[in-house]
């Protein structure tokens, strides 16, 4: 009988945890909806930076930019079909930083595979699979810049979702790129 009562409190404190950790992701879910084009940045705010319009990104193209500081290289890519995290009417317009994970070497896209390829240890990144790495000494995705598509469709960077390679929070030791 003791047994059995003992099993029945460790029931309700796991169901007691599990509750609670849905109901913290919600209210994450719901703080990360409300930022509205803006994303905090470990004390910083984001700045919200255009970059191009949509009319103007073909697939297949790429357009190079600062952001969020000046230096701070990323690639805008339209991969031509919809992607995760992907932007504007076909959800196929992503942006990521142009610096590897590995060890902060350029990364672009190439042309062929329509990868972003490292310039130094070829790490591969697949851009339709939020930066994933796919092959290569890389240990981590691309960080992936945030973006937004106004009624005129113009793109802007909003955020980036992960640390930039070499930087301890994005947003720091730079100028803002306007």
């Amino acid at each position: 009988m003791e047994e059995t009562k003992h099993q029945d409190e460790e029931e309700v404190t796991r169901r007691s945890l599990l509750k609670t950790a849905c109901i913290a992701g919600a209210g994450a879910a719901v703080l990360i909806s409300g930022l509205n084009g803006r994303a905090d940045a470990s004390g910083g705010t984001y700045p919200q930076v255009r970059i191009a319009n949509v009319k103007d990104v073909k697939a297949g193209k790429a357009v190079k930019f600062d952001y969020p500081l000046a230096g701070r290289k990323n690639i805008l890519i339209n991969c031509g079909c919809s992607t995760e995290g992907g932007v504007g009417a076909e959800k196929s317009i992503v942006a990521y930083s142009s610096f590897c994970t590995h060890l902060g070497c350029g990364v672009d896209i190439e042309k062929e595979s329509g990868m972003l390829v490292c310039e130094c240890h070829q790490s591969i990144y697949d851009p339709k699979q939020s930066g994933k790495v796919v092959e290569g000494p890389a240990p981590n995705s691309l960080p992936m810049v945030a973006l937004n598509v106004d009624k005129n469709g113009d793109i802007y960077a909003v955020g980036v979702a992960g640390l930039i390679y070499g930087m301890r929070n994005n947003l720091l030791d730079g100028e803002e790129v306007k």
